[in-house]
């Protein structure tokens, strides 16, 4: 077995990151800048197929898009770099998304749900007289709010005496962004509530944003992504929308099965792959057929080769990549293991 390397894990200071997760994981006070990712991998100028992150949501990201490779390598221009970009996520916490567009009979329920006549009056004719998805997206992402109609569904919204978890998050963007129709675009994606060991598989093309919690993430190595509204950010409406799959599909059909695997669970999606191993302080082998990130959350590991090479201790913003083979672990925590499916 080659020998395992550490790796110094980075942390993104997002403005809609948590001051108390990230700390609070490498055993630190609370950050005076909101950190919202913890990446692990040799992004951009590396060879390591996979990015792995930790997120720790505190408030909405943009609604958002990522390419497929077959966009990549039409436009190269477009984007920052040459690579496709599905995501998995695994929650840690109860973990709040939306991913996908819904059915027409969903999107409905969804508007309903809000309890606003003007909100209803407003959409549902335009989704039961057949404009498509792209049309009504057009319409909402990034438009002004000239018929006040956010400042009816926060009005609408403050008197529903025990909202739904959707009920208050659309709330909370709505009060974000009052002047724009962005949060009316959210309700034609699936809304899903994750609890801890629950997973999503976003393929690119996948409309969706993270709306709160605390999450591990694997994707193909790539930092391209789209952005069509939810955000104070330069939006690429005309090329979120030529990207965007914008087809109904079952949340069912985004979830990933946890799947057992010797001392831990596994989660798996097209060439995505993370497992979770509980560390104790006696030491552990496990078998990985690829080379692999590790990390840690709420501990520290030690890592080691089977046969007596030097270890590793990772934990907090520290990391490894392991090579292909058997290795052996002890330590306390979660032992995260990142690679390709």
């Amino acid at each position: 077995m080659s020998q395992i390397k550490q790796l110094n894990g980075v942390v993104k200071t997002y403005a809609w990151g948590s001051h108390s997760v990230l700390a609070g994981n490498r055993g630190a006070k609370n950050s005076e800048n909101p950190e919202a990712e913890l990446w692990f991998g040799d992004f951009p100028n590396g060879k390591l197929p996979v990015l792995a992150k930790i997120l720790a949501v505190a408030q909405t990201l943009s609604l958002q898009v990522h390419p497929n490779k077959s966009q990549v390598s039409n436009t190269p221009e477009l984007f920052s770099d040459a690579n496709h970009k599905p995501e998995m996520l695994v929650a840690l916490s109860e973990f709040c998304a939306l991913v996908g567009i819904a059915s027409e009979s969903q999107i409905i329920e969804a508007v309903t749900s809000m309890n606003s006549p003007s909100i209803s009056n407003f959409l549902i004719p335009k989704i039961k007289s057949g404009n498509s998805i792209s049309d009504l997206l057009e319409i909402l992402l990034g438009a002004p709010d000239e018929l006040k109609l956010i400042s009816e569904l926060i009005s609408d919204l403050q008197k529903v005496a025990n909202p739904s978890d959707r009920q208050s998050w659309t709330l909370d963007v709505a009060n974000t962004y009052p002047d724009r129709l962005d949060v009316l675009a959210t309700l034609l994606c699936n809304f899903v509530k994750l609890a801890p060991g629950q997973s999503i598989y976003l393929p690119p093309r996948t409309i969706h944003a993270y709306l709160n919690g605390t999450g591990i993430e694997v994707m193909a190595a790539s930092d391209n992504v789209v952005r069509g509204g939810l955000t104070i950010k330069p939006i690429n409406l005309k090329l979120f929308l030529e990207i965007a799959d914008t087809t109904a599909k079952s949340l069912e059909s985004y979830l990933v099965t946890q799947e057992k695997v010797v001392n831990g669970n596994a989660w798996s999606a097209p060439d995505l792959k993370l497992v979770e191993l509980p560390v104790s302080q006696g030491s552990q082998s496990h078998l990985i057929t690829n080379e692999t990130i590790a990390f840690v959350w709420g501990g520290k590991a030690v890592l080691s080769g089977v046969d007596g090479e030097s270890s590793v201790t990772i934990g907090g913003d520290l990391g490894a990549i392991i090579p292909a083979g058997r290795f052996e672990y002890s330590g306390a925590g979660s032992l995260w293991l990142a690679s390709q499916g």
